[in-house]
Formats: C-alpha cells, sequence, structure tokens
C-alpha cells in the first residue's frame, strides 16, 4: 500500500515538474510574439503614418492647384484633421466602451481556454493515477 502511494506521490511531482516546465515554455514563446508582433506593428504604424502624411500633402498640394491657391488647399486638409479629432474628443466616453468590451471579451475567452486546459490536465492525471492503483496488486 505504501509504494503506491509513493507511486502516486512521484507522479504527482512529476506531473507538477511538468506544469510547470510547460508554463515557463508557453510563458517565453509568448513573451517572444509579443515582442515580434510589437516591433512589427511599430515599424507598420510608422511607415502608414508616414504615408498618410505624405498623401495628404499630396492632396493639399493638389487642392491648391485647383483651386488656384498657395495655402488653400493645406487649410482644407487641416481643416478635415481638426474635425477629426472633435469628432474623436466628443466621442471619448463611446470608443473608451467599445474598447472595454473588448478586451473584456478577449480576456473572459482566454480565462476560459485556460480552465478548459487545467480540467483537461487534472482529468489525464486521475486516469494515471487510478492506472497506477489499478495495476499494482494490493499489497498487505
Amino acid at each position: 500500500m505504501l509504494e503506491r502511494f509513493e507511486e502516486i506521490r512521484e507522479n504527482i511531482f512529476r506531473y507538477l515538474e511538468a506544469r510547470i516546465e510547460l508554463f515557463t515554455l508557453e510563458t517565453r514563446g509568448k513573451i517572444e510574439e509579443g515582442v515580434v508582433v510589437g516591433i512589427h506593428g511599430i515599424v507598420l504604424a510608422l511607415l502608414a503614418t508616414m504615408t498618410t502624411i505624405f498623401l495628404f500633402s499630396l492632396l493639399a498640394a493638389y487642392l491648391n492647384y485647383v483651386l488656384d491657391s498657395l495655402y488653400l488647399g493645406f487649410l482644407i486638409v487641416a481643416g478635415f484633421f481638426l474635425l477629426l479629432t472633435l469628432i474623436w474628443l466628443l466621442a471619448k466616453d463611446f470608443v473608451k466602451s467599445k474598447i472595454r468590451v473588448v478586451a473584456y471579451s478577449a480576456l473572459k475567452k482566454s480565462q476560459e481556454k485556460k480552465k478548459v486546459q487545467k480540467q483537461d490536465a487534472v482529468e489525464e492525471l486521475m486516469a494515471q493515477t487510478r492506472s497506477t492503483l489499478g495495476a499494482s496488486p494490493p499489497s498487505l
């Protein structure tokens, strides 16, 4: 009987060690992926910003040409961005609430996935323990 408890204890410790190692590897992988995605996002945002600046400068120059003015095109483009800024400021609470909803649902989905993984791991450990108990003959 003592041997069976020893086997169960060893199985539990091996399981815990494996879970800790798996957690470490998953965490490292997530950090690496986050860094790569972050750097890619920063470069992409920089390129998109530069492209947007040049496109709107081109639009302003074209409007200057069409309106036969040296500054009216730039004034129209600046007014457009001023309008966007005002809309963004006025819709601050709406945007914040939408961001919270999206973040909450993503967090909830992640927690549910982790819960299922934990349940699966516990069931696997219980199955291993049952098979260990069933495989060894009872000793008196």
